[in-house]
């Protein structure tokens, strides 16, 4: 039996807020609108970048068309690479817990509806990227979270059967679990250095709030 284990990025194995916050805030700016704060921020992620910006623009009274967003959303991105993702860091014992699944034999992949671009780089300025089969984001496939397509699209490009292996999906938002359980597998939810309501109420396999705790979690669904 095969082990696999796909993690979301963003509130699950770093907090980029700040980074996220800087450039939709210099987008704003340059559309003539004032500044969110960072708890504005926290609560328009999840879906994707294009949703983000959508949720921004509308948080300070404008409503683009589709097209609008279109162009809108690609400034954003431009502006969040050039930050250099300065102040993105990995979550307290995140990389030890990566290296220890490694060792242990598992498949480790990301499955972000953040685009795939800086999820790579993300990964790679971290020191990460080395550790997982796959690194998959909101434009990898024709469908993203909360579609357990788009896991299932992961879980191939990485050898997944089935009818023999296990596979869990880590994330922080609604769209990782419901993902989980329309592809058939495994849910934990996390809430790191945020209040665990949300995640507890997910209704997935098991609550992580640290990650020296995770290693447990997983050997409990694994078995």
């Amino acid at each position: 039996m095969a082990k696999f284990i796909l993690f979301d990025l963003d509130g699950t194995l770093i907090d980029g807020v700040d980074d996220i916050l800087f450039a939709m805030n210099d987008l704003l700016a340059a559309q003539g609108h004032e500044p969110l704060v960072r708890h504005d921020i926290e609560a328009m992620l999840g879906d994707g970048t294009w949703m983000l910006t959508k949720r921004a623009f509308t948080a300070r009274g404008e409503t683009p068309s589709d097209a609008m967003l279109d162009e809108l959303n690609v400034d954003f991105n431009t502006r969040y690479v050039e930050t250099d993702y300065a102040y993105t860091r990995l979550f307290e014992n995140a990389e030890s817990v990566l290296h220890e699944l490694k060792s242990e034999g598992w498949t480790i992949a990301l499955a972000s509806n953040k685009p795939e671009a800086p999820c790579k780089a993300i990964l790679a300025k971290l020191g990460v990227a080395g550790l997982f089969s796959v690194i998959a984001g909101g434009n990898s496939f024709e469908v993203k979270k909360p579609d357990g397509r788009f896991l299932e699209f992961v879980l191939e490009r990485l050898g997944f059967d089935k009818s023999a292996d296990t596979a869990i999906m880590v994330g922080d938002h609604a769209n990782d679990v419901n993902a989980a359980r329309a592809a058939g597998i495994h849910a934990i939810a996390v809430a790191m250095e945020v209040d665990d309501a949300r995640a507890n109420s997910l209704g997935a396999d098991a609550v992580v709030t640290a990650y020296q705790d995770m290693p447990e979690a997983i050997h409990k669904i694994a078995g």
